[in-house]
């Protein structure tokens, strides 16, 4: 299956058509919004060769992922939502059932990774998404959308590491 999908890793109006194939989370996620497990596995079967469609390579992915999940394990307790988590908070029911993430969101800062990744990213990635998957909770608000309901942030935890893996298609 292919998606045209418009991506600021490509410029502000810039289009790209990623090949979506079957079995890797991103479609998954898309139609059964995946598990931890499925992200393992994507990754695992990327290590051994893959397609690059974005500016990120897969070193790269993990590391800014793993850092992204490993924020949303942080311990309580958590200031209230701000207003605009709230209004926000909103699109969360649409983000949820169509699978992916509204185009536009850009990675904070401290959140990119670096140029020079190398394997060990990938690694560390593994053994913080196989936390995640013991993780009893309450996951860390979500800097956009604020508290979520612990299914919810689940599932869009799940969605934004789909969104990024499907820059990536395998090659075996």
């Amino acid at each position: 299956m292919r998606i045209l999908i418009t991506d600021q890793n490509f410029g502000d109006d810039a289009r790209v058509e990623r090949e979506l194939v079957e079995g890797t989370a991103y479609e998954l996620a898309v139609e059964a919004c995946a598990s931890e497990d499925d992200v393992i596995n994507d990754v695992k079967r990327l290590r051994h060769g893959y397609k690059q469609a974005g500016s990120w390579n897969l070193p790269q992915v993990c590391a800014h992922l793993d850092k992204a999940v490993q924020f949303r394990m942080q311990p309580g307790p958590f200031a209230p939502d701000t207003p605009e988590q709230a209004k926000n908070k909103e699109k969360i029911p649409g983000i949820l059932a169509a699978g992916a993430i509204p185009e536009g969101i850009k990675a904070p800062e401290p959140m990119l990774p670096p140029a020079d990744c190398g394997e060990a990213s990938i690694d560390a990635f593994l053994v913080t998404i196989e936390k995640y998957k013991r993780f009893p909770g309450p996951t860390a608000p979500h800097r956009i959308f604020g508290m979520l309901e612990e299914r919810d942030a689940r599932k869009l935890n799940l969605i934004h590491c789909a969104h990024h893996l499907s820059y990536l298609t395998p090659t075996n």
